[in-house]
């Protein structure tokens, strides 16, 4: 993460936590932060967890930062970038390395569902007005059913 977004993903943060924030405002920055931060995991570090804290109760940013930023070498990391490259490749209707068969059968295993399908096909969920990916969208509502 660079050094812009850290210090913006401090402030987001130090808000939640110092701030009476309404719950439109709470999810608000709680979105934005899920924009900055690539680790799906990290309000769990904070709020589920004391290990990212100081003994003064402030947060340790450097600890959490370095926690953040291992998830980019995490298998789920890479799982859910292979399942975002075929489901893209899918769209793009780009079968230059594997078939369309190939591509549908692969997301099936890796998915353990054909629920993906009607996401993308049917009632087109997980696609933005264009008709691109909503990757975050996808994700969710294939792996957190």
């Amino acid at each position: 993460m660079n050094i812009e977004n850290r210090d913006r993903v401090i402030y987001l943060i130090s808000k939640l936590f110092n701030e009476s924030l309404s719950e439109k405002q709470q999810l608000n920055i709680n979105n934005e932060l899920n924009e900055l931060i690539l680790d799906p995991k990290w309000s769990d570090y904070i709020f589920w967890s004391d290990d990212y804290f100081y003994s003064d109760g402030t947060i340790n940013y450097d600890k959490l930062f370095k926690k953040i930023d291992e998830y980019e070498c995490s298998e789920e990391y890479k799982y859910r970038k292979n399942i975002i490259l075929l489901v893209n490749k899918l769209l793009e209707k780009d079968f230059s390395e594997k078939s369309e068969m190939q591509i549908v059968n692969e997301l099936n295993d890796l998915l353990q569902s054909t629920d993906w399908m009607d996401y993308l096909f049917v009632n087109k969920l997980c696609l933005d007005k264009s008709g691109s990916l909503d990757e975050k969208c996808f994700l969710d509502m294939v792996l957190n059913r």
